[in-house]
């Protein structure tokens, strides 16, 4: 029998052969798996594999997981947000490159809480729990039931328990203390209102209530009131609690008694306002041996303890009040006294009612000192001056250009209807109403015309200036016209050569809007000036730093320079009159020239200032005459500071009534070349 091959080996050296590999690797194999272990255990056990959070915590960080302080992990997926509901939740954290499972744990361990105020309740209005409770609190749903409930269909006072119990079985007891009620407790009403209506006494809205009466004495009596209720076979009680806690109000009169008269605090009050009875009492009382007007306050109690004091006027006379009507004439004494009761009698001063109300005078009768009280009273309606009752078309005019109003007291003037201002003819009525209430009314038949008159042009004049010398055309014109007033004005100058010697025509217009046009000629004489500005201008300040300092009003500023020409400028009747600068410095230089040379001196001087100034040239005779116009704020007044009259005649910031007092021709000027002088003295700037 034929052996194979492999059966002719020897047994040991085949088995040898077949496990040398093998044998060579377990050694390696295992370290491996030794190593990986160890690694593994290691990683795992710098890894959590439990945290526990309360109900409503934020989800905490990854690295929360990590037993290490230091060290970074991430959520291997977005986790939960676990406040919404306690229970158990695996999580994968990664953290060193490695997936870890771990498990969060979310617990709800604290109870419900709630607030259980006292509450009052209907009458057979059964509530659930969940209305006697307020500001309830828990991270999970809540159940609530009552562990001791109120009997609702029994008037009484009830300690209920309200249990509140959550979704992990926490348990919170609710103390509320239940009145049910058919009537209100206790109400509060102010002395004086109306008695409560049967809603502010009752719980609810019972069909067959029954309420005792709350009369009209008990509302005007402050106390406490028990008023019986009844309802759907209930019966209750409320308390009814009048106060009083407005104070009382009066007005106080004006007593005038005899020297040794009792006096009474009910003697100075007129009426009392106040829901309860009062009583009176004075604050200090009153000085029986006084002659002199007292203020007595007295004090008025009410029922509710409130007090209010009410201060009026006590006087000792022998002279009965008198009541006089508002007027500009001075009062006399026989106004005040009766005939036949004196043989003289006097005022101590003039006294001329035009102040409403009560005033005490000082008067002597017979030799002896008395007072006597005058009430000054407005009872006459204001009186009504129709200025124009015809005006122009579409064009509105406050009343007081159609009508005037004058009272003794200030008055307003109105149109009862605004007139209709497109309307050529109607009725308007004028209102006058004065501070007393006093009113008059006055109608007139209102004409409304179409605008054909053209404007008025003022300040159109010759004038004088230097060669190369900037004019202003438009420094003194101006125009006006009675429907569009003040008009705007516009000059032609192209003719003027400003820098050749000549005389030129300037013409002036003035258009209204309704297209009516006024024209004036003016000549511009161009002349060479004589002196130089900045030697005009050194002049007029080194003047100036005389007599004016920088703690002066305007006004003040100008009475001095007034002061100064009138003063040092002395008359003598020559001048050359074509250049106002010259004169000016030859003035202030030499202290001499005519009525120009002071006009000139004052002019360069009052450029100096923020006064307006106007140039003035007499009128309608054969010898000249010049003089200002200066405005300092409160209207154009005559300003000539020549002292050619030897300061007789002092015309400084005149009126034009002023003026022609002194003389009817040597300050007569055309008007309508110059600004509206004021119609008031001179107040000094006031």
């Amino acid at each position: 029998m034929k052996r194979s091959k492999r059966a002719e080996k020897p047994q040991g050296e085949d088995r040898v052969r077949r496990a040398s590999p093998w044998a060579a690797l377990l050694p390696v194999l295992a370290l491996a798996v030794s190593v990986s272990f160890v690694l593994l255990c290691m990683y795992y056990g710098a890894v959590r594999r439990t945290l526990t959070i309360e109900l409503g915590e934020e989800t905490p960080e990854a690295s929360a997981f990590l037993r290490r302080e230091t060290g970074e992990a991430e959520y291997g997926s977005e986790p939960e947000a676990f406040y919404r509901k306690a229970g158990v939740y695996r999580l994968t954290v990664r953290a060193d490159g490695r997936a870890v499972p771990v498990i969060l744990r979310v617990r709800d361990t604290q109870p419900p809480t709630a607030d259980g105020p006292e509450q009052t309740v209907p009458a057979g209005q059964t509530l659930t729990p969940d209305k006697l409770i307020r500001n309830l609190r828990d991270k999970s749903r809540i159940k609530v039931t009552y562990e001791t409930a109120p009997d609702f269909m029994t008037v009484g006072d009830y300690e209920a328990v309200v249990l509140l119990e959550d979704e992990s079985r926490n348990r919170t007891r609710v103390p509320v203390t239940v009145h049910v009620r058919i009537a209100r407790d206790e109400i509060t009403a102010e002395a004086g209102d109306p008695a409560p209506a049967a809603d502010a006494i009752l719980t609810a809205a019972y069909e067959d209530a029954q309420i005792d009466p709350i009369t009209e004495e008990m509302m005007r009596e402050p106390g406490e009131y028990t008023i019986r209720v009844k309802a759907d076979g209930m019966e209750s009680e409320t308390r009814l609690i009048v106060r009083d806690t407005v104070p009382p109000a009066a007005d106080s009169v004006t007593c005038i008694a005899q020297p040794g008269e009792t006096i009474l605090p009910e003697m100075l009050i007129g009426s009392v306002t106040d829901e309860t009875a009062v009583t009176l009492s004075f604050l200090e009382p009153p000085d029986p041996d006084s002659l002199d007007p007292q203020t007595i306050g007295v004090v008025i109690t009410d029922r509710g303890g409130n007090t209010a004091t009410v201060y009026a006027t006590l006087l000792f006379s022998n002279i009965v009040p008198t009541v006089i009507e508002a007027r500009e004439m001075g009062l006399s004494v026989s106004e005040l006294l009766e005939d036949g009761t004196y043989t003289e009698a006097s005022l101590s001063m003039q006294f001329i009612p035009v102040d409403l109300g009560l005033h005490v005078l000082a008067v002597t009768v017979d030799g002896a000192q008395n007072l006597a009280l005058v009430d000054v009273q407005d009872t006459t309606p204001p009186s009504i001056e129709i200025v124009r009752s015809q005006w122009y078309l579409d064009t509105p005019i406050p009343v007081d250009q159609l009508a005037r109003a004058k009272d003794v007291t200030e008055v307003t003037l109105s149109y009862r209807t605004e007139p209709d201002w497109s309307k050529e003819s109607q009725p308007v009525t004028f209102v006058a109403v004065d501070t007393s209430g006093n009113c008059r009314e006055e109608t007139i038949t209102l004409t409304l015309i179409h605008d054909t008159e053209p404007p008025e042009l003022f300040g159109v004049r010759d004038r004088y200036c230097y060669v190369n010398e900037s004019v202003s055309y438009l420094a003194e014109a101006f125009a006006w016209d009675d429907c569009d007033g003040d008009v705007e004005v516009t000059v032609d100058a192209s003719g003027v050569d400003l820098s050749r010697i000549g005389n030129y025509r300037v013409t002036y217009y003035a258009k209204d809007r309704c297209g009516n046009t006024a024209k004036k000629n003016a000549v511009l004489h161009v002349v060479t000036s004589m002196v130089e500005e900045d030697r005009a201008q050194k002049v007029a300040e080194e003047v100036i730093a005389q007599i004016l300092t920088d703690n002066m009003t305007l006004a003040e500023q100008i009475e001095a320079i007034y002061d100064y020409v009138f003063t040092n400028v002395h008359y003598v009747s020559t001048s050359n009159k074509q250049d106002w600068r010259l004169e000016a410095v030859r003035g202030l230089t030499s202290g001499r020239g005519d009525c120009f040379t002071s006009y000139a001196a004052a002019r360069l001087l009052l450029e100096q200032t923020d006064a307006e100034i106007r140039s003035v040239q007499r009128s309608g005779a054969n010898t000249h005459h010049y003089w200002l116009l200066v405005n300092v704020g409160t209207g154009w007044y005559h300003f000539d500071a020549c002292n050619a009259w030897t300061g007789v005649n002092r015309c400084f910031m005149w009126t034009d009534a002023q003026t022609q007092r002194h003389s009817r021709s040597y300050w007569r000027y055309d008007k309508s070349l110059y600004p509206a002088v004021a119609t008031e003295p001179y107040n000094g700037g006031k």
